[in-house]
C-alpha cells in the first residue's frame, strides 16, 4: 500500500512511473500500423469521403439493355448517375494498364525516389542551387523539377495513360448508351432537367 502512494502522487505532479509516457489530450495514439495509416487517412476521408457516398450499386451498374430510341437521354442520364463509378473505373484501368508496363513501372519509381531525395534536400536551408549564376529559391526549385516530371510522365508513360483514358472513355459511352435510366426519384429529376 505505501509502494501505491508514491506512484499516485508522481502522477499527480508529472513523474510518471518507467514506460508510461505520453500527452494526455484525449487522444488516443495509435496502437499499430493500421491505426496509424487510419489517423493519416481520417482527413481525407472528411475531405473527399462524399464523392465515395456516390458510389453506386455494381449490380445495378452492370444492367444492361438495348436502347429504344433514347439513346441522348440514357447517356446525359448515366453519366451524371455513375460519375463515381465511370472515375473507379477509369482510375482501375490506369493502375492495371501502368503496373502491366514495366517501363512504367521503373520511371514511376524513379521519380519518387527523385522526389523523396528532393524534399528531404529543399528542406535544407543551406542548399543553394545556381542556375547560369542565378540562385534558385525554394519555390523556383519545385517549378523546376515539376516540369521536369510532367515532361518525363509525357514522354515516358503518356502513351499508355492517353491509351488507358481513351479505352476507359469508350466504355463508359458504351456503358451509358447500354443502361437503362435508373430507376427512382433521380430519373424524373433529369427529365424536368431536360
Amino acid at each position: 500500500m505505501a509502494a501505491a502512494l508514491p506512484e499516485s502522487l508522481g502522477a499527480a505532479t508529472g513523474d510518471l512511473p518507467k514506460g508510461v509516457a505520453g500527452k494526455m489530450d484525449g487522444e488516443k495514439p495509435p496502437m499499430s500500423n493500421v491505426e496509424e495509416i487510419q489517423k493519416a487517412w481520417e482527413p481525407y476521408k472528411q475531405k473527399y469521403g462524399h464523392y465515395l457516398q456516390k458510389l453506386r450499386s455494381w449490380r445495378e451498374f452492370v444492367r444492361l439493355s438495348k436502347p429504344e430510341g433514347d439513346i441522348k437521354r440514357r447517356l446525359e442520364v448515366n453519366l451524371t448517375h455513375y460519375q463515381i463509378n465511370y472515375a473507379v473505373i477509369f482510375l482501375l484501368q490506369m493502375i492495371v494498364a501502368i503496373v502491366m508496363n514495366p517501363k512504367c513501372l521503373i520511371v514511376i519509381c524513379i521519380l519518387t525516389l527523385v522526389w523523396m531525395a528532393f524534399l528531404k534536400k529543399n528542406d535544407d536551408p543551406t542548399w543553394e542551387v545556381n542556375v547560369g549564376g542565378v540562385e534558385l529559391g525554394k519555390t523556383q526549385r519545385w517549378m523546376a523539377l515539376s516540369a521536369i516530371t510532367s515532361i518525363v510522365l509525357l514522354c515516358v508513360v503518356g502513351q499508355v495513360l492517353f491509351s488507358a483514358a481513351f479505352f476507359s472513355a469508350v466504355c463508359v459511352v458504351l456503358h451509358g448508351i447500354l443502361h437503362p435510366v435508373p430507376d427512382g426519384e433521380y430519373g424524373l429529376q433529369v427529365d424536368e432537367m431536360i
